[in-house]
């Protein structure tokens, strides 16, 4: 510790050059990455920069394992860490180790996916008249063997459901590219049903149906939802949430039918992560899942959110960003740091057993002999804590204070347009009219996007006046 300290209090200003990481993979933790980063550059002495492209699951381990990037079978990653919600597959894992490339698996989030619809009058939740399917009747749609609403074994699940109209049409959403989310949604279909979804259509890409509709990543897949009535697809948890989408109720394997909010509340997303993970960081995870796990309340879809990292950091040129990306790695396997700021998108932290043998495997990660130790300085530290290679939570930009200071506003006012929204589809689309208001269903979405900006813009304004009126009096430059 002396000694990093020392090393970190050389300086000032080390060295000139910006310090630069660069990650790729999942959209689902992509908010809790960007954040963490965010946080390590506006908390760093030196020029550094840290990005994240959320691209899904299957384009970051394509980039991280670099099977063709220079030259035919070089493996030489395009990204300095890779991610996703499913682990590097077995074929990959021993290919690698064939090769003596070693790498290791970080878990640090788990988060739930889930389906999310927008048949217009359907509520939110069983006080609201929400949705329930079980896992034979959601196959059956997405096969197409079901394509209307009003099909009698919804109806069987669903007693009293109100529609527009008979005959409802459903349509089908899907991710485009390669995802894990496609991936643990067939894989729970197949382990849920297999006579009704084969094995031939679990996988990260499948063959749909021709009449569903394609969507890009997570922001797509809203979309698709939002602008279609009457869809149905899956997202995690945390964008459907704050996106403020409509979820269906599934049937876990004990036979509850409940939401992830419920199941995240009842601690159901946790205990699906009592599955065995393997008990060493650069082992094979290819078999790891933690869908249908049993439990009154827990999560049927749960997935584990990792990080890929080579355990030879020299393809990265500069030592000083090997040695933070070693640092960074530790921060994501933090309960206090996950709580604080992933939990708002709705991740939990890995249990702690987990986050240990997540820690062992980073300390296998190797460095260049002149790669400085970085450091985090939660407590002052006089002297030490103004070092080159120290992350101080002392040090803040003031747009950092000034974001944080208003995430929690922008976040309660978020929440309540959108169950104002979800109010609204409780109450069905006849209400504007006994109102002898005259809106169309495009109108009310407009409505609703204007009222959450409207929000946002008062907070935003706010915070705006008041670094002003700071400003003005010299109390900031």
């Amino acid at each position: 510790m002396i000694s990093a300290l020392l090393a970190a209090a050389a300086g000032p200003l080390a060295q000139s050059h910006t310090i630069q990481l660069h990650g790729s993979g999942t959209t689902n933790p992509s908010k809790c990455l960007w954040l963490l980063m965010s946080q390590f550059q506006d908390r760093a002495l030196l020029p550094t920069r840290m990005t994240y492209r959320a691209v899904g699951s299957s384009t970051g381990q394509f980039e991280f394992l670099g099977r063709n990037n220079t030259t035919p079978f070089s493996y030489m990653p395009y990204n300095d860490f890779g991610a996703g919600d499913i682990p590097i597959s077995t074929e990959d894992y021993t290919d690698l180790k064939a090769k003596n490339i070693g790498f290791v698996h970080i878990p640090f989030v788990l988060g739930a996916i889930t389906m999310f619809h927008s048949v217009p009058g359907v509520g939110n939740g069983r006080e609201n008249g929400g949705l329930n399917l079980s896992p034979c009747v959601l196959a059956r749609i997405f096969k197409r063997d079901i394509t209307v609403w009003d099909h009698e074994d919804i109806l069987k699940l669903n007693d009293g459901l109100s529609l527009p109209y008979e005959d409802y049409p459903i349509t089908v959403a899907h991710r485009k590219l390669g995802s894990s989310s496609t991936s643990s949604i067939t894989a729970y279909l197949h382990k849920s049903c297999p006579t009704e979804w084969p094995v031939e259509l679990v996988g990260k890409t499948i063959d749909w149906p021709k009449d569903t509709e394609s969507c890009e990543g997570s922001g797509g897949m809203t979309n698709c939802i939002r602008d279609v009535p009457g869809t149905i697809g899956y997202i995690d948890a945390g964008h459907g949430h704050d996106e403020g989408l409509i979820e269906i109720e599934l049937r876990n394997i004990d036979g509850t039918f409940l939401s992830s909010k419920e199941a995240a509340a009842k601690g159901g997303i946790g205990a699906a992560a009592g599955a065995a993970l393997p008990t060493s960081a650069d082992a094979d995870f290819g078999g790891v899942n933690l869908l249908n796990q049993p439990g009154p309340d827990t999560w049927p879809i749960v997935a584990v959110s990792y990080i890929y990292v080579r355990k030879d950091l020299s393809h990265m040129d500069d030592p000083q960003a090997q040695s933070l990306l070693k640092l960074f790695l530790k921060t994501l396997t933090e309960e206090e740091t996950i709580t604080k700021n992933c939990a708002q998108f709705g991740f939990e932290p890995v249990p702690s057993k987990v986050s240990t043998m997540a820690l062992k495997g980073i300390d296998t990660i190797t460095t260049d002999a002149t790669a400085a130790e970085w450091i985090i300085e939660t407590d002052t530290m006089k002297g030490g804590g103004q070092g080159d290679y120290v992350i101080s939570k002392k040090r803040r930009s003031y747009v950092e204070y000034a974001q944080s200071s208003t995430t929690a506003d922008v976040a309660t006012a978020m929440k309540e347009v959108s169950g104002l929204q979800s109010s609204r589809s409780a109450q069905g689309s006849t209400s504007s009219k006994e109102m002898g208001i005259a809106f169309t269903e495009n109108d009310e979405k407009l409505i609703g996007a204007a009222v959450a900006m409207s929000a946002i813009s008062l907070v935003l304004w706010f915070g705006t006046a008041t670094w002003f009126v700071l400003r003005t009096k010299g109390i900031v430059g």
